[in-house]
């Protein structure tokens, strides 16, 4: 969405114009809105005063943050309304994709809260760390050696 805001000429010209202060805030419009310094809030501010359509975005990804930011089931429902409040007073056409894995990954969304906030995400890096190992293994001509190699890249004992 930053980046269709932030262009001043059309699509396809030789040299895409673009407006400094929104692409100079790409980063800082990431940021959840509890973790902004007083100086970083102001400056989203005026950002947002010229560009209203950014400001309901932005607003829209902190009510994202909030469905893991909360504490219970109940709370993160309460975000869940909120950006479909947000989403439904004018859809934004970047929110499109985001509304239907939303809809497609909500139980596992709400499991995350009813399980005491576990996730799978040592499963998903071990997996990604034997993946790159097999990728790169292509030399190893003994199935033993890739094995012994996959343990040693196993949680506590490998980068």
């Amino acid at each position: 969405m930053r980046r269709r805001i932030q262009r001043r000429q059309p699509a396809g010209e030789v040299t895409p114009a673009f407006d400094p202060q929104v692409f100079r805030a790409r980063y800082l419009a990431l940021k959840r809105a509890d973790r902004l310094t007083d100086a970083e809030h102001e400056r989203l501010q005026a950002i947002f005063a010229v560009h209203a359509e950014l400001a309901r975005g932005w607003a829209m990804l902190q009510q994202l943050y909030g469905l893991y930011q909360a504490e219970s089931e109940e709370e993160a429902m309460a975000a869940l309304d909120r950006f479909a409040d947000l989403y439904s007073d004018d859809p934004l056409p970047e929110f499109y994709k985001v509304v239907d894995t939303l809809l497609r990954h909500a139980p596992e969304i709400f499991a995350y809260h009813r399980t005491g906030r576990i996730t799978n995400g040592r499963l998903e890096g071990t997996n990604n760390k034997l993946g790159v190992l097999k990728r790169i293994a292509y030399g190893f001509v003994n199935a033993d050696n890739f094995a012994a190699r996959g343990l040693l890249l196993g949680p506590g004992t490998g980068p």
